[in-house]
């Protein structure tokens, strides 16, 4: 049945990303080159792809290897590359065992955090992803109560992204801005943002 449980968690995040289109364009208009909707109407397709026809009986850690390189080789600046870092990740924590639903899950998204950190070298206050992933993987870990803890993740990563606003770019293509990037949200960090809501949402809905 884990199969199954990677396409409960991610349905939810595709049609929260489909659905921001639009607004991530508009953000990465602002802060970037304009083309991270466009990429992550891209990543959303690969893994509708992956796992609509999953059947339960798919091997959990294959199918997220395959998504993570999928996402990986998508063409558009650095999303990809960092997207599938963090399924990869995902990847890397489903292969740890885990004796119940909940703590696969959790296995999973420290895995991705982990895993993304190692490769993006972004920091928190930088005005990137990881003003959404590290409050979202933080507020997971602090948290025993498995629906409290999912429901935290999602605001933590929503308050981070909303956060970037204040932030002035200190890594990426924005970084160019300086002072003129303050008052717009990293698109990166509410697109993961809306990750973060959807693998809640699918998982306590």
């Amino acid at each position: 049945m884990t199969a199954l449980l990677l396409k409960k968690m991610l349905l939810p995040v595709t049609d929260l990303l489909d659905k921001n289109i639009p607004e991530l364009t508009r953000l990465d208009s602002i802060t970037g080159d304009g083309d991270h909707g466009v990429s992550v109407g891209k990543i959303s397709e690969v893994i509708k792809s992956c796992i609509d026809n999953l059947n339960g009986e798919e091997d959990l850690v294959d199918i997220l290897e395959e998504l993570s390189w999928a996402i990986m080789n998508i063409n558009g600046g650095s999303a990809g590359p960092l997207y599938g870092a963090f399924f990869e990740g995902m990847s890397e924590g489903a292969s740890i065992v885990a004796n119940s639903e909940e703590a696969l899950v959790r296995n999973i998204l420290e895995g991705a955090y982990k895993n993304f950190n190692e490769v993006s070298g972004a920091k928190v206050g930088e005005k990137t992803m990881m003003d959404a992933i590290y409050p979202a993987t933080e507020a997971l870990k602090k948290e025993s109560d498995y629906e409290k803890a999912l429901y935290d993740m999602g605001l933590a990563a929503s308050k981070g992204a909303e956060e970037t606003a204040n932030m002035i770019a200190k890594f990426g293509r924005a970084k160019t801005l300086k002072e003129k990037s303050i008052g717009h949200q990293d698109p990166g960090a509410v697109s993961f943002s809306l990750v973060y809501k959807g693998i809640a949402k699918g998982l306590c809905e």
